[in-house]
């Protein structure tokens, strides 16, 4: 590929792409990833984490998993969230 085809392809490149090319600059092998910005429902957290929902109200209540309020009574944990606190982070 020719330096001039590689700078139309950086142009033309996408945000995920343009990352790729920056860690390999940098020297790492993977580009940094924000952390998902997926809600999850009780139920669902509960059957990712293998924690009961109640666990799960408990550590909300406790204040040790945020959570966000989306109505009253009713809330949703970041995936991100979920898995820093599984993990012990």
């Amino acid at each position: 590929m020719s330096n001039e085809e590689r700078i139309k392809k950086l142009f033309e490149a996408t945000a995920d792409q343009l990352a790729a090319v920056d860690a390999a600059l940098a020297g790492r092998t993977e580009p940094e990833r924000p952390g998902s910005l997926r809600l999850l429902r009780m139920g669902e957290a509960s059957e990712i984490s293998g924690l009961s929902r109640c666990t799960i109200w408990r550590c909300i209540s406790d204040g040790r998993i945020k959570a966000v309020e989306i109505r009253k009574g009713s809330h949703r944990i970041a995936e991100s969230e979920l898995r820093r606190f599984v993990e012990g982070a």
